[in-house]
């Protein structure tokens, strides 16, 4: 899978930018992820010229680039990189830093385009929102009478679904294109999956209404079980 898009991680902490990126790093091994925090001399603040140097190594790269923030003057100082960049293949996103910065690198993982990568950044804003208030649970069997496929699976890794586990299953789901469920949440949504809070030996049931996902089903049930990190 190609990767076309790189992240900017801009913090006023060199500390919080770098950590940040090791973070969103073991979730997305193969997206360059680039910190630009602090100030020049390892003090708090901004700078323009590390923010301006971390772009251009991603361009340099062919990479198009995702820039995302931690307060609100480390946003003026990228607005006016941006401004005096004006490369289109430079996006600013205005997204929680944390969640955001993970979503985004997951999604470029999963081989996203710049402005996908970005939707999902805002988008982790909003993933703690449960959209199947309306749809009866699944209940028992291999297809219940609701038209959900569902398999349980106990989770083996001694990470629970988290961080990197909840990265590989929200890449398998990716690979689909039908809606697949981990308990209530969005499968190919790492945040979602990690919203949750699924520890080691805990039962889940991964489910979906589409067909055309029952093998993407077993593909995760029996990774969930076999263990993913």
């Amino acid at each position: 899978m190609s990767i076309s898009v790189g992240l900017v991680l801009v913090s006023h902490s060199e500390l919080i930018a770098r950590g940040l990126g090791e973070l969103a790093g073991q979730m997305a091994a193969d997206v360059t992820i680039v910190p630009a925090g602090g100030l020049d001399d390892g003090g708090i603040g901004t700078s323009y010229e590390k923010i301006e140097s971390a772009i251009q190594s991603l361009r340099s790269q062919g990479l198009a680039a995702l820039v995302l923030t931690d307060l609100g003057s480390a946003t003026m100082t990228v607005e006016a990189v941006l401004e005096t960049l004006e490369d289109k293949e430079v996006v600013f996103a205005d997204a929680p830093f944390l969640e955001g910065a993970i979503a985004a690198a997951v999604s470029a993982q999963q081989g996203s385009d710049l402005w996908e990568a970005a939707s999902a950044a805002l988008g982790s804003a909003s993933i703690y929102i449960d959209k199947l208030d309306t749809t009866p649970a699944p209940e028992s069997g291999s297809e219940d009478s609701n038209g959900f496929f569902k398999r349980e699976a106990v989770v083996a890794d001694e990470a629970g679904l988290h961080a990197r586990p909840a990265a590989q299953v929200a890449a398998m789901a990716g690979e689909y294109e039908g809606e697949i469920f981990i308990n209530d949440a969005e499968a190919d949504s790492i945040m979602s999956i990690m919203a949750l809070g699924i520890k080691q030996g805990e039962t889940v049931i991964v489910s979906t209404k589409d067909p055309k996902c029952w093998a993407g089903v077993d593909k995760i049930a029996d990774a969930i079980t076999a263990g993913l990190d």
